[in-house]
């Protein structure tokens, strides 16, 4: 027997050894990382269990899972935003900045009662919300000196969509001569007004529906920044941020309402994308991912009932119109499963209330009480109102006694502000973004990628459509939400109403008598 031959049975225990040791050594530290892991899941449930006792236990751990989930998406995610905001940047032209000064305009740094309001209807904080309006208006009077230019800016302003839109404004600003408040009448109108014009030009430069994306996307960054310093502001100022237990902006101030309808809006742009109609490009997971969990975050966090309720409406909407009827049956059916049979039910309950009291949550918070005398005034003044943005504030609830700035929806505040005389338009204009928005989701004349533009856009109308009835956020300045997506409806129109005249063109041409030769 060789030498080579009686070493081998050593040389083979001595390798067993070390693999032993590599794997003892790897169990242990395994070991160790899972009780790491451990420690710091039991941790986050006792944080969140103790600073949120409404959250609850269930809360807690789904809390505690959705965080490494949003830390893993987010790292892989960063990437492509920057990768998206930079092929952005080229693209922007100049009724983007508008856009956003239209924004900067709608900040808020100071709330004031309606006795100070009405005392001094301008002070230094108001300038900050005048002076982006005046840019913006001396920029759209500089652009309309070309006659030319006025005449195609005048007539996307003053037809289809922004048409009616527009003819509800200028209601607005005729219900000066009978207002409450005339004054207040007549500012509020004219920055509504203003809003309408700024899309009229944007539409009036953008070509193809491929371009209009940039306004989405503007759009969604734009809110995306605000949602992302609200949550910055939670470690800076802790006891003002969660008041009550609700996420909120501030400074600048940014409600409980206004972060639950971002956050259902950008939860339900990522749900769109992670199911996108059939045939379009493949999104990117971990981005849609780290969205989703941003905007969940953000709307549990609020609180927000109507915002809640916005968001499963759209949900609901965009998979049947993405032709997942099955899923939305489904999990519908489950969902009354696990709230009858499992303790998930009463805590969602618990939730939506708020610890407020049965007989606050029958009054809708207080909204049933000033929108029943809101109606009462209504009937006695059904054609015109009380003046556009006035007769809530500083009518309805001036009566009522309750120094609120609206009356927290914004058909009541049509009805009793403008009358049918203002109400017929706006609902023309938003019914009509309804009908080309989900027309052309179904339309197989678009290419995937304007179908899936229209899918989301229908998504962001569901919510806002939703939050509307308890809110105002569509009839005062400046609601960029339902704008970019009534806009995109507007080219929609536009373009389904070329596809028509064409055919009829030709046909006319074909059907030309021919004259006989003298």
């Amino acid at each position: 027997m060789s030498t080579k031959q009686l070493d081998f049975p050593a040389k083979h225990e001595s390798r067993l050894a070390v693999r032993r040791t590599k794997v003892q050594t790897s169990s242990v530290v395994w070991i160790l990382v899972f009780a790491a892991l451990g420690f710091l899941v039991l941790y986050g449930l006792s944080w969140v269990v103790l600073r949120f006792p409404r959250v609850g236990g269930l809360g807690a751990i789904a809390i505690v899972l959705a965080v490494p989930v949003a830390v893993v998406s987010a790292a892989s995610a960063i990437p492509h935003l920057f990768e998206k905001l930079g092929a952005l940047g080229p693209r922007l032209r100049w009724w983007h900045a508008l856009w956003i000064l239209l924004y900067i305009s709608t900040l808020v740094f100071r709330i004031r009662n309606q006795e100070a309001t009405q005392a001094e209807p301008l002070d230094a904080w108001a300038l900050l919300r005048i002076i982006p309006e005046m840019i913006v208006a001396a920029w759209l009077a500089a652009r309309l000196s070309q006659r030319k230019r006025a005449a195609i800016w005048l007539k996307y302003l003053f037809t289809g969509l922004p048409g009616a839109l527009a003819t509800f404004a200028l209601v607005c600003v005729a219900s000066t001569f009978w207002s409450v408040y005339p004054a207040w009448t007549l500012f509020k109108s004219l920055e509504y007004f203003l809003d309408i014009f700024v899309l009229a030009a944007a539409l009036a430069n953008i070509a193809t529906l491929e371009a209009y994306e940039t306004m989405f996307s503007w759009t969604w960054t734009i809110f995306g920044v605000e949602l992302a310093w609200v949550w910055l502001q939670w470690p800076l100022w802790p006891g003002d941020s969660l008041e009550d237990g609700r996420l909120k902006g501030v400074i600048p101030a940014t409600g409980f309402n206004a972060v639950g309808q971002s956050g259902a809006l950008f939860a339900v742009i990522a749900l769109c994308r992670l199911l996108p109609i059939k045939g379009s490009s493949k999104p990117h997971r971990g981005w849609c991912i780290a969205l989703f969990v941003f905007g969940m975050a953000s709307l549990l966090l609020s609180q927000t009932r109507n915002a809640v309720a916005g968001f499963a409406f759209a949900v609901l909407l965009v998979l049947v119109l993405s032709r997942r009827a099955w899923l939305a049956a489904a999990g519908s059916v489950l969902a009354g499963l696990v709230a009858v049979l499992t303790p998930i039910g009463p805590m969602v309950v618990t939730y939506l209330q708020r610890e407020q009291s049965a007989d606050a949550m029958a009054s809708l918070t207080g909204r049933a009480d000033f929108w029943g005398f809101a109606w009462d005034q209504f009937l006695q003044h059904p054609l015109v109102g009380l003046g556009a943005y006035a007769a809530g504030r500083f009518y309805i609830m001036t009566k009522l006694g309750i120094d609120t700035a609206t009356l927290h929806s914004d058909w009541v505040e049509l009805l009793v502000g403008v009358g049918l005389l203002g109400f017929i338009p706006f609902a023309t204009a938003l019914l009509g973004s309804w009908w080309y928005l989900v027309r052309s989701v179904y339309d197989h004349s678009l290419t995937v990628q304007e179908r899936q533009m229209a899918l989301e856009a229908v998504g962001v109308l569901a919510v806002i459509t939703v939050h509307s009835f308890f809110n105002d956020e569509l009839t005062w300045h400046a609601p960029l939400f339902l704008l970019v997506v009534m806009g995109y409806a507007e080219m929609l129109r536009r373009r389904r109403k070329a596809q028509v005249m064409v055919p009829r063109a030709r046909l006319s041409v074909v059907a030309r008598p021919v004259r006989p030769m003298a």
